[in-house]
Formats: C-alpha cells, structure tokens, sequence
C-alpha cells in the first residue's frame, strides 16, 4: 500500500497552535514517524513548497517515508493529482485529506481516499491490533534448564557427526 497524505491538511487538523509553520511541520513529520510502522507501506508526506523556488520537488527521505515539497508555484493537491494521473494502477495508492475537491479527484483516478479522522481512526486501529497481537518476549519466558540444553546439544552433535 501507499500512502499520498496531504501534509498541511494534517498540519491543520492536529495543531492549532501560534507555533512557527516550520516548528509544525516537524512536529507532523515526528507524528508520521511515529506511526509509520504501522502502516505497512510507503508513505508519501506532501507539502506546499511556499518557498520552493525549484522547478522540482525537493524530497528529505526517512525509512519509508518521503517527504516532499512542491516546486513553485505548485499545490500539495496539484500534485498528487498529477503524480496519480501518471500511474497506471492506483488501487494501491490511499490518498488521506479532508479536501473534498481533492477526494472527488483522486476517486476519479480510481484511488482510495480517507480523510483525516478516518486516517486517525485507522492508526488507533491498527495500533491497538498490534498491541494485542505483540508476541511474547522471548527471553523473559524460556528457561534454558539442564536437559534442554542437553537435548540441543545431542541434535547438534548427531547433526555435526552425519556431515
């Protein structure tokens, strides 16, 4: 699965602060960090690139997530558009913004959307299925005693002794 999240779309829904835009986006960027082994996928961070006076994107890399920032004079909306109407298979690719216009076009170009609070809701989901699925620690609930350790090393001598 992929992820397409509309960076300042989330920015805006979780923080209502007077906090620098940049101290914000870090802020968002920790919270996808945070959360990305969850989503057993790539994950693409988009923001406007206000600033960006590329032609191109700029791209920062993280484990699976990249975060990018829009050439000038380009949206976040604009660009997941664009990226979407270039793919030949977007059934994989979930699109998360509350955008409605950006919704209406990502489901046209056959992609899945979820706006923010689904997106959330989904995280809480699949956080509270991994805590309940977390296997045991190993180390704390076997015991190496005497005669197991005795039965492994009669396997190993059998096994080393047939070579």
């Amino acid at each position: 699965m992929k992820y397409f999240i509309d960076g300042y779309n989330l920015l805006f829904y979780l923080f209502h602060t007077n906090e620098k835009l940049e101290v914000q986006r870090n802020l968002v960027i920790d919270f996808i960090k945070e959360n990305s082994t969850f989503l057993n996928g790539k994950i693409y961070l988009i923001f406007d690139g206000h600033k960006n006076v590329n032609v191109i994107p700029s791209r920062k890399y993280l484990n699976n997530i990249t975060i990018i920032y829009t050439p000038k004079n380009q949206t976040a909306d604009e660009y997941i558009i664009e990226k979407l109407s270039f793919l030949s298979e977007t059934a994989n690719i979930t699109v998360v913004t509350s955008d409605r216009s950006l919704k209406m076009n990502c489901v046209n170009l056959n992609a899945q959307t979820k706006s923010i609070d689904e997106f959330l809701e989904f995280l809480d989901k699949k956080k509270k299925t991994f805590k309940k699925n977390e296997t045991f620690n190993f180390e704390e609930n076997v015991e190496d005693t005497k005669e197991e350790i005795e039965r492994l090393l009669k396997i190993f001598e059998e096994k080393y002794n047939n070579l």
